[in-house]
């Protein structure tokens, strides 16, 4: 058996923080643009320049695309990521990569706070190292922390705020419940999901021991708070009035499905609606490990009667149904690592007898069996091929997408309107072109006509065919297809040039 550690047990976050980074760098760093980030990864470049979060390539009046007037100001989302991100461009060169960087320092703080939840709910060092290694290598963290998306700094303070509370149910401290609400009002400016743990930290604070006036208080205390921090959005809504309500309300509101109150009283279609979610960004092994992970280990902790299991079972369960229910109809699949935090850290408490001794001790052959497991579930999928592929050609045009497209802009004219798509719209746009985002023609942009002289398509433009509806041809294609880590652009020009 290994023996305990001697002190300094806080060091052994650091283990699988390191490996996270070494791991999600490469990926930070080289990747072209994904999911949404020609949205979300601009803004916090205006903010740096101009003091507003705003897309200056899309320009667009229509309300059904969620961005109409964006390129005046974005309200799509409240602004926390934005601003967050812009230390990081006064610092580091502008570009996808920068943007990604808060994220990218999120995932290693969740990793650090995922072993102090496990210590805070009774586990030793071993099971805080166990459950915090689960979220490191979990495609959850991975996929929140290498785009440019709030919905990881929105978790980080959700994890803070209970956390918060639960030190408060230890110590009678209000100073911790302002502090929890303020931590709900801040995941509030990075994203609306932050009414999940908000509605969690209500019940625990209503719920926790004292007279009615004494739970009111708290009540009032942690709403006060939160809503105090809220309004630091206040100013730019005032500012900008019509692009938040047209924006706000169509991208979050709207999109959510039937109100709250019928998707909670009946969160069926809601749990139908995010399987198939869940089933993608977690894959099969992941889903099938964490799913049933979760059941198991509740059930173990509270057979064992362990200390807060039954603390621990009302938080995961509540975050399951609440992330379904709160989130609806939207299709986005990152709200997901907010549960998946709570299950690392039950299923690091539930393995901890197995593993380790009375006295802190590891168990040898156990501990073997957990990481080769660990090897089946997390390496399929988890990224490493495109880890070593990019670590081995650091900075190799044909593999970094922001060298890649500068080197084939040196070629280009740089007059005339380039259209974009996700891949590189924000590397055109930071060459000083004139540049427009390209999405599907009729929604974004209806019959105006578009005199663009390229368009430079990698991404979603390519899969759904949107250069047709531009009528564009295929003038060149620039890279190559042969690896998924290989950089590509397909350049096309106006068919009437052709003719």
């Amino acid at each position: 058996m290994i023996e305990p550690p001697s002190g300094g047990n806080w060091k052994w976050p650091l283990l699988p923080v390191i490996v996270f980074l070494g791991l999600r760098l490469p990926l930070v760093v080289h990747q072209p643009g994904g999911q949404d980030e020609q949205v979300f990864a601009v803004p916090g470049w205006t903010v740096a320049k101009e003091g507003v979060p705003r897309v200056p390539y899309l320009v667009t009046d229509k309300r059904a695309t969620f961005y109409q007037n964006a390129d005046r100001c974005l309200m799509a989302l409240p602004p926390g990521l934005f601003y967050i991100q812009a230390p990081f461009f006064y610092l580091l060169s502008a570009g996808y990569p920068t943007a990604r960087m808060p994220l990218l320092w999120g995932g290693c703080l969740a990793i650090g706070l995922c072993y102090f939840a496990t210590r805070k709910f009774g586990g030793n060092w071993f099971a805080g190292l166990l459950a915090a290694s689960l979220l490191a290598f979990s495609r959850p963290l991975m996929f929140t922390s290498i785009l440019a998306r709030p919905d990881l700094l929105c978790m980080l303070c959700g994890w803070g705020a209970l956390l918060t509370l639960w030190a408060h149910s230890g110590k009678r401290s209000w100073k911790r419940i302002v502090s929890a609400g303020a931590l709900c009002g801040l995941g509030g400016l990075f994203h609306p999901f932050a009414l999940v743990f908000c509605i969690q930290c209500g019940v625990w604070v209503l719920g926790a021991n004292g007279s009615l006036k004494d739970r009111l208080l708290r009540a009032t205390l942690l709403t006060f708070s939160a809503v105090a921090v809220l309004m630091l959005w206040l100013p730019l809504i005032i500012k900008f009035p019509q692009e938040f309500q047209s924006q706000f309300f169509a991208n979050v509101v709207d999109r959510a499905g039937p109100g709250l109150g019928s998707r909670l009283l009946n969160p069926i279609p809601s749990f139908r609606h995010h399987i198939g979610l869940i089933w993608e960004f977690f894959g099969s092994s992941q889903t099938a490990f964490f799913g049933g992970g979760a059941i198991i280990s509740l059930v173990i902790l509270l057979r064992q009667r362990a200390s807060h299991a039954r603390a621990l079972t009302m938080i995961v369960v509540s975050s399951l149904y609440l992330t379904a229910t709160v989130a609806g109809m939207h299709p986005t699949k990152g709200y997901w690592v907010y549960p998946t935090f709570w299950i690392c850290v039950t299923i690091g408490l539930a393995l901890q007898p197995w593993l380790t001794t009375s006295t802190h001790r590891i168990r040898y052959f156990p501990t073997a069996i957990v990481i080769a497991i660990g090897m089946v579930v997390f390496v399929p999928g988890g990224g490493l091929r495109s880890a070593w592929v990019y670590w081995n050609h650091w900075g190799d045009q044909r593999f970094h997408a922001g060298n890649f497209i500068s080197e084939v802009l040196e070629e280009m004219p740089s007059d005339g309107l380039y259209l974009a798509d996700t891949s590189y719209v924000f590397d055109i746009y930071l060459s000083g072109r004139e540049t427009l985002l390209c999405q599907q023609r009729e929604l974004f942009y209806g019959d105006s006509e578009i005199p663009y002289r390229y368009l430079l398509a990698a991404g979603e433009a390519v899969q759904d065919e949107w250069p047709k509806e531009y009528g564009a041809v295929l003038s060149s294609t620039i890279g190559t297809q042969a690896t998924p880590q290989d950089c590509f652009v397909n350049i096309y020009v106006p068919s009437e040039s052709v003719e």
